[in-house]
């Protein structure tokens, strides 16, 4: 795990390979920003490469780090208010937090 600005200071940041739009790119986030973005791919039956890909084609100039911070924040905060997740694959949840945190244009 290879990482910046760990220990006292704060959590480190990590770099992974992810395929978006079937190219190869790394992505340095902190390993809570991974593991929510695990989590959600898990909740929603989405690999990583696919979710990351689907905010890709959404973000525009914006930088792709960037944007999976604020569409993971918009996720949750999107649960929250609806109360909950769904259980049935794919839900409404998933489409909500893509549409409010990078919108198409």
């Amino acid at each position: 795990m290879a990482g910046t600005g760990g220990g006292k200071d704060g959590p480190g940041l990590v770099c992974r390979n992810v395929k978006v739009s079937g190219r190869r790119t790394s992505l340095r986030m902190e390993p809570y920003i991974w593991d929510s973005l695990k989590e959600i791919c898990e909740r929603e039956g989405l690999t990583l490469n696919d979710l990351c890909t689907q905010i890709d084609e959404r973000k525009g100039e914006a930088n792709l780090t960037a944007s999976i911070r604020v569409f993971i924040v918009s996720y949750y905060r999107t649960a929250v208010v609806t109360r909950g997740f769904s259980e049935d694959g794919p839900s409404p949840l998933l489409r909500k937090a893509l549409d409010d945190a990078v919108p198409l244009d």
